[in-house]
């Protein structure tokens, strides 16, 4: 696995139909691929059949997707992704939980876990978009909180914690971030939306926070924010100043 890169991602089938708002045939096909390729700019080659697909009377029984993936230290591979079940009323279905699975190579099969993972219990729709991580011999995960269901601070991004990637508890200190922008001219910023985080990691270590950034809901100005980590004597604090900038020939920073 060391010579190739491996691209996780979610497709679906649908109806071709164009519609107002969401595609819900579209939604409840979504399935987990897997791409590989030698180089990032490819060619990429990708398979016919679903990496991960759904197991009637299982959490996943009408789709699964948002697929997060890290090499476990025996070297074997470690995913988290998100399950809609079928036992609530279609087209949403639900509830929505994620599931670990595992698998030796990272072209699997990945054995399931039947346990959820970062749920509360009595709640339809917690949390989404996790992204997980393999540091200091213990997993990490951020992970978009809803409403407030795993700390006072409404929807946010929060971090749990697990040793063996089955099991996750929530972290002793677990806001990474509310949905805010904190500018490098001291100017905060409360957004719509705060989310999808994905970490750049520098030799292990958390380097760069990415979230997609909604600020007032309107779905033509979004953008990608860039969030500097700076750890703290734990791996359990992200403290951060977040920068942006809309022009690519001037990076963050």
């Amino acid at each position: 696995a060391e010579d190739k890169f491996y691209l996780y991602y979610m497709g679906n089938c649908g109806d071709r139909k164009r519609v107002e708002g969401l595609n819900w045939t579209h939604r409840n096909n979504q399935r987990i691929g897997v791409a590989v390729a030698e180089r990032p700019d490819g060619p990429w080659v990708r398979f016919d059949a679903p990496l991960v697909n759904v197991t009637p009377g299982f959490a996943d029984a009408l789709c699964c997707s948002n697929p997060s993936v890290t090499q476990r230290p025996d070297g074997g591979f470690l995913m988290v992704y998100k399950a809609v079940g079928d036992t609530s009323p279609l087209p949403f279905g639900g509830p929505v939980l994620h599931i670990a699975a595992r698998a030796d190579s990272p072209l699997g099969p990945f054995k399931k876990h039947p346990e959820p993972v970062f749920y509360r219990e009595g709640v339809h729709f917690a949390a989404e978009d996790p992204f997980i991580w393999q540091q200091t011999g213990h997993y990490c995960a951020i992970v978009k909180d809803q409403n407030g269901y795993f700390t006072d601070a409404g929807r946010s991004l929060v971090l749990f914690t697990s040793n063996d990637g089955l099991v996750w508890e929530l972290a002793p200190h677990p806001l990474v971030s509310r949905t805010e922008i904190l500018w490098d001219d001291g100017v905060r910023q409360n957004v719509h939306a705060l989310e999808r985080p994905q970490l750049w990691l520098e030799d292990g270590q958390p380097a760069v926070l990415f979230c997609a950034c909604s600020p007032s809901g309107d779905a033509q100005s979004t953008f990608n924010v860039h969030m500097p980590v700076e750890l703290e004597e734990t791996p359990q604090e992200f403290p951060h100043r977040q920068h942006y900038s809309e022009n690519p020939d001037h990076p963050p920073g």
